[in-house]
C-alpha cells in the first residue's frame, strides 16, 4: 500500500505491506529522509498521534493516505550556578515559528514565554521566522538566553 509523508512542502512517497506496523513505516522514512526513528512523530488527521506498535490499518488507514511528520528538536535551558542545563524535547513541523518554539515551551513544560529568547549558535532566533528559514532540522539543539 502507498503512504504520504507530508514534509517540508513535499509528499514523499513509500511502499508498505497492508499489515504493516506504524513502526515500520519510520524505518522507511529513516532510510529515505535520514531521520532517526526515536526522532520522528506521525500524524494522521493533523492531531492523531501514531503508536509505532499498532498498525496503519487499525488507525484506518488505506492505500493513498497522506500523514504528517513531526521531528524532534532539542531546547537547552541557561545553565544553573553548577554549570547544568535542563533539556527540553519537543516535536515540531517544518513550519512552525519560532514563536510556536516558545509557545510549546510555555504549554508543555510552563516556562513563562516573556522570559525565552531562543538562539541557534550565536544567532538570535526572530518570533516570526519558519523553523526551517533558521534551518532548525531533526535533532537540532537550541539555547535558551
Amino acid at each position: 500500500m502507498k503512504i504520504n509523508i507530508h514534509f517540508e512542502g513535499l509528499n514523499h512517497e513509500f511502499t508498505v505491506k497492508e499489515d504493516a506496523a506504524v513502526f515500520d513505516l519510520k524505518v522507511q522514512v529513516q532510510e529515505k529522509l535520514g531521520f532517526l526513528v526515536t526522532n520522528q512523530r506521525l500524524f494522521m488527521d493533523g492531531s492523531t498521534m501514531l503508536n509505532d506498535h499498532n498498525t496503519l490499518l487499525s488507525y484506518g488507514i488505506v492505500d493513498d493516505t497522506t500523514l504528517s511528520l513531526r521531528y524532534k528538536i532539542l531546547v537547552h535551558g541557561r545553565p544553573n550556578r553548577r554549570g547544568i542545563s535542563k533539556e527540553y524535547e519537543l516535536f515540531v513541523h517544518d513550519y512552525n515559528t519560532v514563536a510556536d518554539l516558545k509557545q510549546m515551551l510555555n504549554f508543555e513544560y510552563g516556562i513563562d514565554i516573556r522570559i525565552i529568547k531562543l538562539k541557534m549558535g550565536n544567532d538570535n532566533l526572530e518570533d516570526s521566522r519558519k523553523i526551517w528559514d533558521c534551518d532548525i532540522i531533526p535533532g537540532c539543539h537550541l539555547r535558551m538566553v
